[in-house]
């Protein structure tokens, strides 16, 4: 999830939409409702008008949640690394949707035996975008970062969904899965916002190839997120199936008992910290912690102080670990920087 600004100008795009294509309609769509108030009474009519804005939010909600054109070159120019090793890949995803990584390499001492970080971003911009963070991450942690844009961000292919993005994550993780130059018992997912509800559901589908994960600044789930960025009482109270992406982390959480860390920014103004504890208290894993950082906010968590010293304790205990083994006893620890 990125910049607040964003949804409601989504929001206000999506109604001026309706608004447009509904003009033609709206004064027999009146009459119709005011003939249901005198006939039916109130409680047809609240129902009604709850029906039209279930179908109003499952038809748009894609435009409230994914901002692949933002900022508005997104979709044209990837900034790729300077002066680092790296290789520009594409690969094909079960259904044939193109999608474009970027593999950073971790090229000083012990590099064969490196961990290999699979980087998910949040729902705006593209992997060229994430490079700087990347890169400190390799630096930090002496690890590969790969970099995945989700289909229809920046230059791979199709149309962002739901189960699409779980489909590029399974197919980045395949991919990486084939390469003879990557030590396949240390790979670990990394998952910022959206990207944390990615993460979560690959390692929750993958116990056995999946080392670790770290996600930092998610929610529990879109129907979560809904109930708090838009409180009137209809949101509150809309069923599942009216929610065409659901991201539901709370559940696929508690199948993920591989070591988790948990990175929360108490500044952030997107997504209640709250959900981040929430999340953290749902995992099953005995080797979890959850570090907070009171000014990180929803984006730049990763400029605070003691950032990636946090990052790096984990994954030094990780690998003392040797990887995907946890210890008989675990361990959950909270750490306030």
């Amino acid at each position: 999830m990125e910049k607040p600004w964003r949804l409601w100008g989504a929001l206000e795009a999506c109604l001026l939409t309706v608004c447009t294509w509904s003009w033609a309609v709206c004064r027999v769509s009146l009459l119709a409702l005011i003939l249901t108030f005198h006939l039916y009474g109130g409680f047809t009519l609240l129902g009604l008008i709850l029906a039209s804005v279930a179908g109003i939010l499952y038809k748009f909600q894609d435009v409230l949640l994914y901002f692949p054109d933002q900022p508005s070159s997104s979709r044209l120019y990837v900034p790729m690394p300077a002066a680092i090793p790296h290789e520009n890949v594409y690969i094909r995803t079960k259904d044939g949707v193109r999608l474009n990584l970027i593999l950073l390499r971790y090229t000083a001492e012990n590099s064969a035996s490196a961990p290999t970080i699979l980087y998910f971003h949040g729902n705006a911009g593209n992997i060229g975008h994430r490079v700087p963070n990347a890169l400190l991450m390799l630096v930090n942690l002496k690890a590969n970062v790969v970099l995945v844009d989700y289909r229809g961000y920046g230059k791979s292919e199709g149309e962002p969904s739901e189960e699409g993005l779980y489909q590029d994550a399974e197919a980045t993780l395949d991919y990486v899965m084939t390469r003879p130059d990557i030590d396949k018992t240390k790979v670990v997912l990394f998952g910022r916002s959206l990207g944390g509800a990615v993460a979560i559901r690959l390692a929750s589908c993958n116990p056995h190839r999946v080392a670790a994960i770290m996600v930092e600044n998610t929610f529990l789930s879109i129907p979560h997120m809904a109930a708090t960025l838009f409180s009137f009482f209809p949101m509150r109270y809309l069923p599942l199936w009216c929610y065409k992406n659901k991201f539901l982390s709370y559940r696929h959480v508690a199948l993920c008992r591989m070591p988790s860390l948990f990175i929360s920014g108490l500044s952030d103004q997107l997504i209640p910290p709250v959900m981040m504890k929430q999340l953290y208290e749902l995992s099953p894993s005995r080797t979890k912690h959850l570090a907070i950082f009171p000014e990180g906010t929803h984006n730049d968590t990763w400029q605070c102080q003691g950032y990636f010293a946090a990052l790096e304790q984990f994954m030094k205990e990780l690998l003392k670990s040797h990887a995907r083994e946890e210890t008989a006893q675990g361990t959950t620890n909270v750490t306030i920087i």
